[in-house]
């Protein structure tokens, strides 16, 4: 209904661009301040739960990703922001450390991944986590 709509409106543009029209809004990771107003977000913040110290922006991450529209599975453009939240640069200044770790076997445990979101967390960690053992090993040898 909402296609032939924006062919009716629009009856010189082509399919492709009518399809492109009815897209989804991709999901954004956003913090707020305590008056609902946007702020930086502090990569560096934990959340208690259960006794155990989790990354507070890799939590909200998998909060935002199943949020919504769907199953409520975090799918492989979801797990972008899971990704982005454990490594938000990618230069190497950004260590994947024992908290960073724990939040990501704690998100496993507790959230459903897609077999495609599933493979792309996994890529994604492993890939970066060889670049930083590739630049441990260069620093030590420099040593």
């Amino acid at each position: 209904a909402i296609l032939a709509q924006a062919l009716a409106c629009r009856p010189h543009t082509s399919l492709s661009v009518s399809l492109r029209m009815v897209a989804m809004k991709a999901k954004q990771l956003n913090t707020r301040n305590k008056l609902g107003k946007f702020s930086k977000r502090d990569y560096g913040k934990t959340i208690k739960l259960g006794g155990k110290t989790y990354d507070h922006v890799m939590i909200e991450a998998a909060k935002i990703a199943t949020k919504g529209k769907g199953d409520g599975r975090v799918s492989r453009t979801d797990a972008r922001l899971i990704c982005k939240a454990a490594r938000p640069s990618s230069d190497g200044r950004s260590t994947y450390d024992a908290t960073e770790k724990a939040t990501m076997a704690y998100i496993r445990k507790t959230y459903k991944f897609t077999p495609a979101g599933d493979k792309a967390v996994r890529a994604f960690i492993a890939g970066q986590a060889a670049k930083q053992a590739q630049r441990t090993k260069h620093k030590k040898a420099m040593k």
